[in-house]
């Protein structure tokens, strides 16, 4: 590790000591808490998108699962084409999952196409396909169920030096009813980190030409692929890891000027980089004795590591929020679909019994969303230092704690550390608006009923949902 005067660089608040691990896995980038922005409705976060995009003269770079194509997401292009159309050097970037983004007759890249016609080549469109579909699989599964395989699931939106982290898609249920969480970032090394990821996806990714034509940019066998994206991710990870502190180490003076830090986290269990598990887990079981940890999914599938850390390793008082099933965004779906509320459900009541077998109960609480017409998609963490009525740190970004994040899907996050009381007390308030909402569910799981064909079948699917 770089040092400065033959010290390391580390956090010197007391609260983040047992957290100095984190500079040896992830770059951190100082910012100061007034450049962060928490965000607590759907519908904020769909108008700083519009704001933002309007606004940027520079870059515009987009990683979602799919860009839906409702009156809310066309307004949203319109505005950004109309900011494309009327600044020549402004490029707009877009990755989107391949099978999500190619769904239907009506779909994403055909929404999309109308900004790839144009000879400045200001736009690119490019698809990410888990190498478990490449070839003759991908046709091979229905559409839909081919999703179940591995997904491009980052939700990063960037408009120049700021970035967007989110769990949302860019679509019209989540811009309205749909409850995820939401915070923007002003800091030009960061937005520069996350615009640099995207970009070494898409260089291995498909691409749409200005027909709308889909083409392959990388052309070598599946398992060169999948060493290909991790040499490149990797990579990426320590050039900013390295760059970062030296930056930290030469600007060790000026270490008073910021309050808050934030660590990204990148997770592609297909292509073994397992930096957000990594975190997640060695936070939990690293907090001390009397500290307070928040998690919320809106799928809950512990992986068994998940679990085990947090009831054999974890210290802290831990409560987790999930989406009731009545909140579930897979509530009314049709075919099987329809049962993974239920199998979520099922997977919770599992674990509280595994919380009851090992007695503790007093020390991890469950508890479910749930809101008249609205859905839950909100995920992440909360750290509470003992004795603190605030949380002092955050993880924020699109991965869910369970199997599919863990192992199939590409997810990124970012852990938060703030000594700005103002700023705590604005990620208190985030969590305060989604427990508003919510009530404990321990003894309701023990009591709900499972159809017969749900219990039969998810121990064989859990690591697909």
């Amino acid at each position: 590790m770089l040092t400065n005067a033959n010290m390391p660089i580390r956090f010197k608040q007391a609260e983040f000591r047992c957290f100095n691990w984190l500079y040896n896995l992830a770059p951190c980038f100082p910012v100061n808490a007034l450049k962060v922005n928490v965000i607590n409705d759907p519908r904020i976060f769909y108008e700083t998108l519009c704001t933002r995009f309007q606004k940027a003269s520079r870059r515009i770079s987009v990683a979602s699962l799919y860009i839906g194509t409702g009156n809310l997401e066309k307004k949203l292009l319109v505005v950004t084409k109309q900011s494309i159309d009327a600044k020549k050097n402004l490029q707009f970037s877009v990755l989107l999952d391949h099978q999500r983004g190619t769904r239907g007759n009506y779909n994403s890249v055909t929404l999309l196409r109308d900004f790839l016609g144009g000879p400045s080549g200001q736009c690119s469109v490019n698809l990410f396909q888990t190498p478990r579909l490449q070839g003759s699989w991908s046709k091979a599964l229905p559409s839909r169920y081919n999703e179940l395989v591995g997904l491009q699931h980052m939700k990063l939106y960037i408009a120049d030096d700021s970035v967007l982290l989110s769990g949302a898609n860019c679509s019209n249920d989540y811009f309205q009813q749909r409850q995820d969480r939401y915070i923007e970032i002003e800091d030009a090394d960061l937005a520069n980190f996350y615009s640099d990821l995207i970009d070494e996806v898409k260089n291995l990714s498909k691409k749409v030409d200005k027909h709308g034509k889909i083409h392959n940019n990388y052309q070598g066998s599946k398992e060169n692929l999948i060493k290909e994206i991790n040499i490149k991710i990797n990579d990426h990870i320590k050039k900013w890891k390295e760059k970062q502190l030296l930056k930290l180490s030469l600007n060790s003076s000026d270490d008073n000027s910021y309050d808050t830090w934030i660590f990204p986290l990148i997770q592609m269990g297909e292509f073994n980089i397992t930096q957000d598990e990594t975190v997640t887990r060695t936070l939990l079981a690293s907090a001390p004795k009397g500290s307070y940890i928040q998690l919320a999914t809106g799928y809950f599938n512990l992986t068994d590591q998940y679990a085990g850390t947090l009831l054999k390793d974890c210290k802290a008082n831990i409560s987790l929020l999930m989406a009731h099933p009545n909140a579930n965004g897979f509530l009314g779906a049709s075919g099987p679909a329809g049962g993974i509320p239920h199998a979520y459900s099922l997977i919770a009541q599992k674990f509280w019994q595994k919380v009851l077998d090992s007695n503790q109960a007093s020390r991890v609480c469950m508890m479910e969303y749930e809101r008249r017409g609205w859905t839950f998609h909100a995920k992440g963490l909360w750290y509470y230092p003992p004795g603190s009525g605030v949380p002092w740190a955050t993880i924020i970004g699109s991965a869910n704690l369970g199997e599919r994040s863990v192992r199939r899907d590409l997810e990124a996050q970012a852990a938060i550390f703030t000594v700005s009381p103002e700023l705590q007390e604005r990620l208190r308030q985030e969590s305060v608006e989604l427990h508003k909402h919510a009530s404990e569910c321990g003894a309701q799981l023990q009591q709900r009923d499972t159809p017969l064909w749900v219990r039969a079948t998810v121990g064989l699917f859990r690591t697909y949902f």
